[in-house]
């Protein structure tokens, strides 16, 4: 059995100094690979240094919409050449659009997740995508998006049913995290049930969302398990073979992403 969470944020100040525990945890865990999402400049130098330390880490490259601000043409095309030539890169992400904290004006976020779609298409990486009260502005760019080639996946998916066949009708995969466990998810679970069983991922956002049982705790890779488990459970399928569908479509997606 093996399993790769394909969201964690082991490059942020909450976990960065934790690392070598937590990976030696995720390792206990059975998880094979860990994709360390980037958001902004100073992740992007964390993932950087993390990536050439443990071998069990991916990285991506983006800005996300909360520091969208730091969008400069400087910091893009230093993004643009890790991005082209570091060869743990195996996305373009975290990067979308945010309409409820709205802590950069959405035009900004709209100009930044914009460049990075290009960018994707340029380096032909998928995009890893956040979005959040921004459903119709997100789904009308990947619309473009897909149309030209591009793929990816929607991140910490909480949407409604609709808006999950929406994305899938994209050829996007969906991503469910801790939250699908949580009790009054009800509704989530059953978008989790329906998506097809090639396009399923999950992950933990480390470190927020950790999953039951261990919510309200600082969330790390290897829960990554109990997501897998609460979806397998709702999909009526075995732990090992959910694990092996969800390693199998993440490997598809991130086709830079290898397990020895």
């Amino acid at each position: 059995m093996r399993l790769i969470d394909t969201h964690c944020h082991l490059c942020s100040d909450k976990l960065a100094s934790n690392a070598n525990e937590l990976i030696e945890r995720a390792r206990e865990s059975h998880i094979a690979k860990i994709i360390n999402i980037t958001y902004d400049s100073q992740t992007l130098e964390t993932g950087l240094q993390q990536a050439e330390l443990y071998p069990e880490l991916a990285l991506t490259v983006g800005i996300q919409p909360h520091d969208a601000d730091q969008f400069k043409p400087d910091l893009f095309a230093h993004m643009e050449n890790i991005a082209t030539q570091h060869e743990k890169v195996v996305a373009i992400g975290e990067i979308g659009l945010d309409g409820y904290h709205k802590f950069v004006p959405m035009q900004q976020q709209i100009i930044c997740f914009e460049a990075f779609l290009e960018l994707a298409l340029r380096c032909n990486l998928p995009v890893v995508v956040h979005v959040r009260d921004t459903f119709e502005d997100v789904h009308s760019r990947l619309k473009n998006f897909a149309a030209r080639g591009g793929r990816g996946v929607i991140h910490c998916f909480t949407g409604t049913r609709a808006e999950g066949e929406a994305f899938l009708d994209l050829g996007f995969y969906l991503s469910f995290s801790g939250i699908v466990t949580f009790k009054n998810s009800d509704a989530l679970r059953e978008v989790a049930k329906m998506v097809p069983d090639d396009r399923i991922l999950v992950e933990t956002d480390s470190p927020y969302l950790a999953p039951t049982p261990h919510r309200g705790k600082q969330n790390e890779p290897a829960w990554v398990s109990e997501v897998a488990r609460c979806v397998a459970e709702v999909r009526g399928i075995s732990f090992e073979k959910f694990a092996e569908q969800s390693t199998e479509n993440a490997l598809r997606l991130f086709s830079r992403l290898k397990i020895n």
